[in-house]
C-alpha cells in the first residue's frame, strides 16, 4: 500500500503542467515560453538525480532513503505552491524532480528482488495503473482549480507517505549483496543498449510533442483551461485504462509486442493531428496517444523487470533517469523545433519517427534473447 501511495503521489501534477503552462503564465504576467521551462526543469534533475538511488541501497537501507527524499519532495512541493514568482517557481520546480525521482527505481529494484517472476508484470501494471489514475485526477482537476492547489495536494499526500514509511515500511536490507556500480558495464551490452536507446528515443519524441501539446489547444483554439484540461484528461484516462490492463496483455502476448502497438498507436495520433482542423475530434483522437503511452510504458517496464537481479538496480535508476532525461530533452527540443519551422513540423517528425520505432522494435529488441550472460 505505500509504494502504491508513493507512485500516487510523485505522479500527482506531472502531466497537469503541460495543461497548466497557459494558466500559470497568464497568473505570472509572463508569455507560455517563459513558463514552459517549468516541464523540463522538473523532467531534466528527475533524469540525472535517479542515478543515484540504486547506488545507494547498496550502502544505505531502502526505508532511510525514502524518509529523506519523501520529506525533500514535500517540502518542494510546498515551496512551489507558494511560489511568489516564475523564479521561486523554476527552483522548486527543479528541486521536486531531485527527490520525486527516488520513488520509481527503488520499487522496481523492491519488485525485482522480493516478487515471483511470474507476479511481475502484474504488479508492475498496477503500480503504474495506480500512477495514471493520480495523474487523471491532477489533470481533471486543473481545468477548475488554482494551480497553487493543485501542487498543494502532492505535498500533502507525501506528508502521509513519509507517517507511513516511518511506521510501517518493511526495513528492506539490500545492503549485504556484494556490488559494484556498474552503469558503464551495463551500457556495454548490446541487449541492454538496445532496450536503453528505445527508452531514450521513445521518451524524446513522446515529450517532444507531450509538453507542446497544451500551448498548440490555446494558441490555435483559443481554448479555455477547461476545455484544454477535459482534453487532457481524457487522454490520462485511457492510458490509466491501459496501463492497469497492460500487465496482463504482456503476459499473454509478450512485453515488445505490446510496446510495439503502444508506438504504432501513438504514431496514428501525431499524424492526425497534422490535418486536424476541429478540435473537437483532438477528444476522440487522444484516447491514441494515452492508451499508445500506457501500452509502451508497462511493456518496456516489464521487460526491464525481468533482468538478471546482479544488474536490476542500475538498469532500474538508468530507465528513470533516461526516460526523464531524454523527456526533458525531447521537450526542449520540440519548442526549437516549434519556434523555427512551427506546430506541424514537430508533428510529422513525431509521427514518422514514432512509427519507424515502433514498426521495428521487434528487430531492435529481441526478447527471446537473454539481455545477460
Amino acid at each position: 500500500m505505500i509504494f502504491c501511495l508513493m507512485f500516487f503521489t510523485v505522479s500527482f501534477g506531472v502531466a497537469a503542467m503541460a495543461a497548466l503552462i497557459p494558466s500559470i503564465a497568464s497568473y505570472f504576467k509572463i508569455s507560455t515560453e517563459a513558463a514552459l521551462p517549468l516541464t523540463w526543469l522538473y523532467m531534466l534533475p528527475y533524469g540525472i538525480f535517479a542515478l543515484i538511488w540504486a547506488p545507494l541501497t547498496r550502502v544505505i537501507k531502502l526505508k532511510k532513503i525514502l524518509i529523506f527524499t519523501t520529506l525533500g519532495f514535500c517540502l518542494a512541493s510546498l515551496a512551489f505552491s507558494l511560489s511568489a514568482n516564475i523564479s521561486q517557481a523554476l527552483i522548486f520546480r527543479f528541486l521536486m524532480g531531485c527527490m520525486g525521482c527516488s520513488f520509481v527505481p527503488l520499487a522496481l529494484i523492491t519488485i525485482g528482488k522480493a516478487v515471483p517472476v511470474n507476479e511481475k508484470s502484474r504488479y508492475i501494471g498496477i503500480f503504474f495503473g495506480l500512477s495514471y489514475v493520480s495523474t487523471f485526477i491532477s489533470v481533471f482537476l486543473s481545468g477548475f482549480l488554482p494551480w497553487r492547489i493543485i501542487y498543494l495536494i502532492p505535498a500533502l499526500l507525501a506528508l502521509l507517505v513519509l507517517a507511513l514509511i516511518a511506521r510501517h515500511l518493511d526495513d528492506f536490507d539490500f545492503t549485504k549483496t556484494r556490488f559494484k556500480i556498474s552503469y558503464l558495464d551495463t551500457l556495454k551490452n548490446k541487449q541492454a543498449l538496445s532496450f536503453f536507446l528505445v527508452i531514450m528515443l521513445g521518451s524524446l519524441l513522446y515529450h517532444s510533442l507531450q509538453q507542446r501539446l497544451g500551448v498548440y489547444l490555446s494558441q490555435t483554439y483559443s481554448l479555455t483551461q477547461v476545455v484544454i484540461s477535459s482534453i487532457f484528461a481524457v487522454a490520462m484516462l485511457s492510458a490509466m485504462i491501459f496501463e492497469f490492463g497492460g500487465g496482463a496483455l504482456c503476459l499473454r502476448f509478450g512485453n515488445i509486442k505490446i510496446s510495439r502497438l503502444g508506438f504504432i498507436l501513438m504514431s496514428v495520433f501525431a499524424l492526425f493531428l497534422i490535418f486536424l482542423k476541429d478540435y473537437q475530434k483532438v477528444f476522440f483522437l487522444i484516447v491514441f496517444w494515452g492508451s499508445g503511452w500506457a501500452l509502451t510504458h508497462v511493456g518496456l517496464s516489464s521487460h526491464l523487470a525481468h533482468f538478471p537481479d546482479k544488474i536490476l538496480r542500475d538498469a532500474s535508476s538508468l530507465n528513470s533517469s533516461l526516460r526523464f532525461s531524454f523527456g526533458g530533452l525531447g521537450a526542449f527540443l520540440g519548442g526549437v523545433l516549434v519556434s523555427f519551422i512551427g506546430f506541424k513540423a514537430l508533428f510529422v517528425a513525431v509521427a514518422l519517427s514514432i512509427f519507424f520505432l515502433g514498426f521495428y522494435l521487434n528487430k531492435i529488441i529481441d526478447e527471446r534473447k537473454e539481455c545477460y550472460g
